[in-house]
């Protein structure tokens, strides 16, 4: 890489993007991977199956940082301010066409290749889904800005390989409602509830955005994001279906980045708040055959493991024949019922969604229970400070090919002048972090904050696993009598 002592941020990033660019290309080559198109079909790397090789995760990281950095510095102040200041609007586009279906309305792989007038997808829309096909066209060209959609010819759009994501029925279009729908009426109310002296200082869930939103829209009787769901059953449904889709940033860096392998051969895997068990599922297929006795209990309420029995009766019906799952209703702010020595809790995404005095009591309830052999795993976004980075002498070329993909998965560091936190790459953490804000007055913590509930709750943080994805795996073992607080391992 050039000297970036001396090279213009504009170059400096060209140079740090194009350096990413080859890397990407040359590891898909060396993979036997095709490229990275749009058109609308699925990549290999897209799979739940799938994990990219240490080195093309990264590179894709840098890449990603790199040209949105390049953006920021070459848009001028009109597309900044708009571009920033009406991304709801995104939002709103994305969540209609999730809504009433739009991908299904193509009905074969030449059709999604070629397109539809827009006059013959809404005619194929259901009755009750139908919209205006301007007003439709209009919101796909907004989406087509961030190439989701395009329009090969006037008034004929196609979906692009994003587009896909919101097939109607797919955990990733369950995403959209309640997530996506929540966030938006909880966006509404955000500045006014940070800014009440009312609420300043109230972390409780019952005041978080999303509560004051939904009363402005006449819903009072609600009191908080879960009663939500108590009064809107069929949000329930699609909010354990949309963690599936949440997988999608996590999954894959969590089986392929944690040593599963090593774990005693007699384990029982609790998952702890499970839904309908996606990562236990595909926990237990990693090591199924070359550990016989390892087992998995997922907890939850009981309406989630009805979905949750469905779920593993089509994926993995041998497990359910061999008895190797078993569906367990629990309410993890009690003592956990498992006592069994090698137990693992698992909590996936489970911290976030709670102030520290409630993620505090759901370890207790662990630890109550937590045999000295065992062990808690958290997976959950760690976040780092956006800091800046500085120059190295050691050219980013030489970094990435430094790069074991054979070895555990270690993160490098941003190059320069990409902040060290990663820049864009890491935004999806940050929004989670704002999103749990918005739903449940929680938050997504840093390392420090992470250090503050496990030691309050009896457990000591043995060593933080990244993954290749926003999920960390954070590993706690329980402080025994005679011992102290042990250091933390990275």
């Amino acid at each position: 890489m050039a000297d970036t002592t001396t090279q213009t941020p504009l170059l400096t990033l060209l140079s740090v993007l194009s350096t990413s660019i080859h890397t990407i290309e040359a590891e898909l080559k060396a993979g036997n991977m095709p490229t990275f198109t749009l058109e609308p079909q699925w990549h290999p790397l897209d799979s739940l199956d799938a994990v990219p090789a240490p080195r093309l995760h990264e590179a894709r990281r840098v890449a990603m940082a790199s040209a949105n950095m390049i953006k920021a510095l070459v848009q001028d102040v009109g597309t900044a301010m708009i571009d920033m200041s009406t991304q709801a609007l995104d939002q709103s586009a994305y969540i209609l066409t999730a809504d009433i279906g739009l991908v299904d309305v193509f009905k074969t792989d030449e059709e999604k290749r070629t397109g539809l007038h827009i006059e013959e997808m809404v005619a194929r829309l259901p009755e009750g889904k139908k919209v205006l096909p301007q007003k439709l066209a209009r919101c796909l060209r907004l989406l087509s800005t961030e190439h989701w959609w395009i329009e090969p010819a006037p008034d004929v759009f196609a979906p692009l390989r994003w587009a896909l994501l919101n097939a109607t029925g797919s955990p990733s279009w369950a995403w959209a409602d309640p997530v996506a729908y929540g966030s938006l009426v909880a966006s509404t109310a955000m500045i006014e509830q940070m800014t009440d002296p009312a609420t300043l200082e109230d972390d409780t869930v019952e005041v978080a955005p999303l509560v004051r939103g939904l009363h402005s829209m006449g819903k009072t009787h609600i009191k908080d994001f879960w009663d939500w769901f108590m009064h809107e059953p069929e949000r329930l449904t699609r909010f354990a279906q949309s963690m599936e889709g949440h997988g999608y940033m996590s999954l894959p860096g969590i089986k392929a980045d944690y040593p599963w392998d090593a774990l005693p051969p007699n384990t029982t895997f609790v998952d702890v708040g499970a839904g309908q068990g996606t990562v236990s599922l595909h926990v237990l297929k990693k090591v199924y055959d070359n550990s016989p006795g390892f087992k998995v209990v997922l907890q939850d309420r009981a309406q989630h493991l009805d979905t949750g029995k469905k779920y593993w009766t089509i994926q993995f019906p041998k497990a359910m024949e061999d008895g190797r799952v078993e569906f367990e209703p629990h309410d993890f702010f009690e003592a956990n019922p498992r006592k069994e020595p090698n137990s693992v809790y698992f909590l996936r995404y489970i911290m976030h969604d709670w102030r520290d005095e409630f993620a505090i009591k759901i370890l207790k309830g662990i630890r109550a229970s937590c045999h000295p052999t065992s062990r808690v795993l958290i997976a959950d976004c760690v976040m780092r400070e956006a800091l800046p980075s500085e120059p190295s002498d050691t050219p980013l070329e030489t970094v990435l090919q430094s790069i074991d993909n054979n070895a555990p998965y270690k993160p490098i560091k941003a190059p320069y002048p990409i902040p060290q936190n990663g820049g864009f790459a890491s935004k999806s953490a940050h929004q989670c972090d704002i999103l749990m804000n918005n739903l449940l007055n929680a938050l997504e913590r840093t390392a420090d904050n992470f250090r503050i509930i496990i030691q309050a709750s009896g457990f000591k943080l043995n060593r933080i696993y990244p993954t290749r994805g926003s999920t960390s795996i954070l590993e706690l073992f329980p402080i025994l009598p005679q011992e102290g607080v042990s250091h933390t391992t990275l």
